[in-house]
């Protein structure tokens, strides 16, 4: 008999990376469908396209923002622990969360990316004797004590005190549940670290990828050309892009006077939409639809994982469409690769023009990493392998 799963998920709007998660948190429901009967029940900020497909054993419940006019003058002023990103969530959700409790017997609990934590104490209270399973990406605590390092006087203090705290609810959430998943090695490592007694319940499952998803009758003819993949429409995607052009574009162009640069993003900041009015060897993608042509065409794909920016989705794509990629050594850190073998990296402008030139010049270098990265693809990213493990878990 199958058993019943209510599974809690949140669009956090204004995140940058909230596509990556919202499409982690899709794949792991198509593979969880296998065993359980699911109650999605998803809190939402504006009305999203989800790519899950129909199934009779998927309810989907959704429950909508509250506005809160006068409370919202005062988020902007409470920023301790991010909660002006979740805010009221939990009181949002608490209502739907007890109606389904009482219709329904979960023997399981799926709290995704992105819920706040004090739902975990909600659904520990009413579902006492279910298996409660969260997935989080990365520590809040760490990245405020990344803020804190540079940092002087009371910012420093503040910034060590957002930290202290959400050491606190991390530990919290880590002792409540009975399964934690995390994307990476790194992480699950910061989340052991926090209580050896709870190391136990930590698990690498990475993103991933369903190969039949990138699969093409005809084989890529290559163009002397470029893609940039990552989150345009945020501050740093800008930033980051627009360097990219004044910086990089330049000494590639000085070498491979033919080469064309496409821009691939479902967002485009003004600033850089520009550069395509300014340049004509430079065009922006924004169909999402036609993403996957553009990256299989070109010779090498510079991408960024750098806070804001982009996700290892991004570099899993170009691996699964056989086209080598462009990175920093931080954006590499979470995925297994090898360096000069099945990704590319470069830490300054002029290495990240030097490898790209090297792509374009040679393009069977370009083949003969693109391979290795595919073999790498298979062996730890793909999803009938990630299946397996996450139902094992489970």
């Amino acid at each position: 008999m199958r058993e019943k799963m209510l599974f809690l998920s949140a669009q956090i709007q204004g995140l940058g990376d909230d596509a990556e998660g919202e499409i982690r948190t899709e794949s792991l429901i198509g593979i969880l469908l296998e065993r359980f009967d699911i109650d999605l029940l998803e809190y939402c900020r504006s009305q999203r396209d989800s790519t899950l497909r129909p199934d009779p054993a998927l309810r989907m419940h959704t429950v909508n923002q509250v506005s809160r006019p006068r409370k919202s003058l005062l988020d902007s002023l409470y920023k301790l622990r991010g909660k002006a990103v979740h805010s009221y969530a939990d009181k949002d959700l608490q209502a739907e969360i007890r109606r389904l409790c009482s219709l329904h017997t979960y023997s399981h609990v799926f709290i995704a990316q992105g819920v706040p934590g004090d739902c975990i104490d909600i659904v520990s209270s009413l579902l006492p004797e279910a298996a409660i399973i969260t997935d989080l990406q990365r520590l809040e605590s760490m990245q405020s004590e990344g803020k804190a390092a540079g940092k002087r006087g009371l910012s420093r203090r503040y910034h060590k005190l957002n930290a202290a705290l959400s050491r606190r609810d991390e530990r919290k959430l880590l002792n409540k549940t009975a399964l934690l998943l995390t994307a990476s090695e790194w992480d699950a490592l910061s989340f052991k670290a926090l209580s050896f007694a709870d190391a136990g319940k930590v698990h690498v499952v990475p993103h991933f990828i369903d190969l039949d998803d990138f699969q093409y009758s005809e084989p890529a003819v290559k163009e002397n050309a470029i893609l940039l993949h990552w989150n345009m429409h945020t501050t740093q995607g800008k930033n980051a892009a627009l360097t990219f052009h004044k910086k990089v574009y330049p000494l590639i162009k000085a070498k491979v006077s033919d080469c064309k640069c496409y821009i691939v993003s479902s967002e485009v900041h003004p600033e850089v939409a520009a550069l395509a009015k300014l340049d004509s060897s430079v065009r922006i993608i924004e169909e999402s639809g036609e993403a996957y042509t553009y990256i299989r065409r070109v010779k090498a794909v510079v991408t960024t994982l750098r806070e804001g920016c982009g996700s290892p989705l991004n570099i899993l794509e170009a691996w699964a469409l056989r086209t080598p990629v462009v990175t920093g050594p931080k954006s590499a850190e979470g995925i297994y690769c090898e360096p000069g073998r099945s990704i590319l990296l470069a830490d300054t402008t002029g290495e990240v023009a030097e490898q790209v030139v090297k792509l374009l010049l040679t393009p069977e270098l370009g083949s003969i990493i693109a391979d290795q990265a595919y073999r790498t693809l298979l062996k730890y990213y793909e999803a009938s392998n990630i299946k397996e493990k996450v139902l094992s878990l489970v």
